[in-house]
């Protein structure tokens, strides 16, 4: 069986010490993974930063138990470096510490043998050709086995008495191992074509399993996109108040959970949920994306009912959504509807936010084209750039490049919750003509 090797890096994209934006997500498909791979090792990457930041047992384990680690000491972000402390304290060797070219490595760490590399405008090309050097690197570790751990190496002589039975390892990889297994019966269950009811088999697979305390958090994780992807909001809304505080408390479930609370009717116990993250964690778009789709729902549920509270409602969504994208303009979706909303409201500045916007799907767009295999931001994935522009077009009146977004966005939606949403907000474009119905129409067949 292949050593395993343990990731502590950042998530998503991050900013450096000079603020330049770095995509992780591609360093560690690109570069980092590939050269695990490629060196005969198995790789597992941390993931308590996608559940904000939370340490828990899993994460324990891994970092003690795994054959070889590497940590990416870019951005100098605190749990990396509190993972790297545990890690030294566990081993003599085997861990490799690695940081991009513009990173100011902290003092206490300067006399620490540590990998450079280099992007570039998140050209993978620079990347390239680090492998090579990289794998000899791990190679030349793996071999003459040098203390690198600064606690073994001021501390010579001293022997750590952990007591590790080597079982543990081998618990560790047939964990990791069950809980891959299950991710593929989560996608089995949702990408089945038979007439079963998908939410009620999730829901046996996940009581199936041991004790939730022991879940990692991309297996949480796994399950509650899976209810999401279902439109099994209630399912999904249930399933999150079944987890333990460490997972349920962090930032991305609490934000699926209001999102899931308003699709299932809950609209005012989600606004709590969702104020409760900004009064506590500051303001961010992807929470104040989600707020803003509450008020825009009471917004036209209360079109036919009350004319002034409609109002207060959508004068409320438009603050939300402006103040979200404002928040971080790479973040299109809020822009998207705060335009869209500006234009039922009938305000003058309409279409010049709504080309700041459009230029900033277009930026996305084309740096995905230019770097093949990049992830897109929180949330997002091949449907909602072109969606989008679909939705801005729209609002341009502009029904030949309305018509081109449409087959985009149909040829790359992968769960029907995505065109229901867009076809809902296209409805009020009511009076850019009949074409936009056939739009509409064409969204809500797909």
């Amino acid at each position: 069986m292949k050593p395993l090797c343990f990731v502590i890096m950042p998530f998503g994209k991050k900013p450096d010490s000079t603020g330049r934006i770095i995509n992780f997500d591609l360093v560690y498909e690109n570069f980092i993974k590939p050269v695990i791979e490629e060196s005969g090792l198995e790789s597992i990457r941390a993931d308590q930063e996608m559940m904000g930041g939370i340490i828990h047992k899993p994460m324990y384990e891994r970092l003690i138990l795994c054959d070889f680690a590497i940590a990416d000491l870019t951005t100098a972000n605190a749990n990396v470096f509190y993972e790297l402390g545990i890690r030294y304290t566990a081993k003599p060797y085997t861990t490799f510490s690695i940081f991009e070219t513009s990173t100011k490595i902290p003092f206490d760490l300067v006399d620490v043998r540590c990998f450079p590399y280099t992007i570039v405008e998140d050209e993978i090309s620079e990347l390239e050709s680090k492998k090579e050097a990289l794998k000899e690197y791990i190679a030349g570790v793996r071999k003459n086995k040098v203390t690198d751990s600064p606690v073994y190496q001021l501390l010579d002589g001293i022997e750590f008495k952990h007591n590790l039975s080597p079982d543990k390892v081998d618990m560790l990889r047939e964990k990791a191992k069950q809980e891959n297994d299950v991710s593929d019966l989560i996608q089995k269950v949702v990408e089945s074509k038979s007439n079963l009811d998908k939410a009620a088999e999730l829901a046996k697979l996940e009581e199936s399993l041991p004790d939730k305390d022991d879940w990692d958090a991309s297996l949480a994780i796994n399950f509650m996109l899976a209810y999401r992807s279902l439109n099994a909001y209630q399912e999904m809304v249930n399933y999150i108040e079944s987890l333990p505080d460490h997972l349920r408390n962090t930032v991305l479930v609490q934000e699926q959970y209001g999102f899931a609370l308003n699709r299932s009717g809950n609209k005012n116990k989600a606004i709590d949920v969702l104020t409760r993250i900004l009064g506590e964690k500051g303001s961010n778009s992807e929470t104040l994306g989600i707020l803003g789709r509450i008020y825009k729902d009471k917004y036209k549920e209360a079109i036919s009912q009350n004319e002034f509270l409609a109002k207060g409602f959508l004068d409320k969504a438009i603050d939300i959504y402006t103040e979200g994208f404002q928040t971080d303009l790479r973040d299109f979706y809020p822009g998207v509807n705060a335009a869209t909303l500006k234009f039922v409201r009938g305000d003058q500045d309409t279409a010049s936010f709504a080309n700041v916007v459009e230029y900033s799907v277009l930026t996305y767009l084309s740096k995905k084209e230019k770097v093949s295999m990049r992830k897109a931001p929180s949330n997002f994935d091949g449907y909602w750039p072109h969606a989008s522009l679909l939705e801005l077009a729209i609002l341009q009146n502009d029904k030949e490049k309305a018509f081109k977004y449409l087959s985009n966005a149909i040829a790359t939606a992968h769960e029907s919750w995505q065109t229901e949403s867009t076809a809902n907000n296209l409805e009020l474009y009511h009076s850019q003509g009949d074409w936009v119905a056939q739009v509409i129409q064409v969204l809500k067949e797909n």
